[in-house]
């Protein structure tokens, strides 16, 4: 059984301002394995804690929208590889 002060915060959805500030590691890892977190001060509700949603860029909708607006003509402007090696010295 794990130790009674984790078991406390799994059990929690709602913690205080107070309860947040001490716990903050503890309650991250909750929400990193999905749990959702409210923190409230004196019974508002200040913020929630949540995991961010997961990065799905689709890449073939993206170059297709980018095609619509430029067709299949470079973009304007210098190539990115020129601008990054012109940084570089």
């Amino acid at each position: 059984m794990p130790p009674r002060e984790t078991w406390h915060i799994r059990a929690m959805r709602t913690v205080t301002l107070t309860q947040a500030k001490s716990k903050l590691d503890a309650l991250l890892r909750l929400v990193a394995a999905g749990q959702e977190i409210e923190i409230v001060e004196k019974r508002r509700p200040l913020a929630r804690l949540v995991s961010p949603p997961p990065d799905k860029v689709n890449w073939n909708e993206t170059f297709a929208r980018l095609e619509a607006i430029w067709g299949k003509e470079p973009l304007p402007g210098r190539p990115g590889s020129q601008i990054v090696s012109q940084g570089r010295r």
